[in-house]
């Protein structure tokens, strides 16, 4: 939950002061098992839950453009600590989606959205 600015932490920067919206999502995993049988019953076998942080970024200027790019957009994976639904803080490891950067005026971004999934359930 984005319950205060430093609710949300990527590989040490509390996220706060950039985001404008933080999307949480839980994705359940399931085996190939699942699915109704032919007398309508739900069988199978749970995998786990896999995180997924939707993030809105304000504008940025380029400075900080190029801190969050060398810090968290240009690595592999991501630590990322979170307050979650749960009431507890989280830590997990991360993939990252893909950059898509749009100016709108010389040294100043247009609000910008980028994607961290889990590697592991929780």
């Amino acid at each position: 939950m984005f319950i205060d600015k430093d609710s949300l932490v990527i590989n040490g920067i509390s996220m706060g002061q950039y985001l404008t919206n933080v999307k949480y999502g839980f994705f359940d995993t399931w085996s190939s098992d699942t699915g109704y049988t032919l007398s309508n019953k739900f069988t199978g076998t749970f995998k786990g839950t896999i995180p997924k942080f939707s993030l809105s970024f304000r504008p940025l200027k380029p400075t900080e453009i190029t801190y969050l790019t060398n810090n968290i957009f240009r690595r592999v994976t991501q630590t990322v600590v979170y307050d979650d639904p749960d009431g507890t803080r989280k830590t997990v490891t991360t993939h990252k989606g893909d950059l898509e950067l749009d100016f709108y005026h010389i040294d100043m971004s247009k609000s910008f959205g980028f994607e961290f999934v889990g590697n592991e359930a929780l």
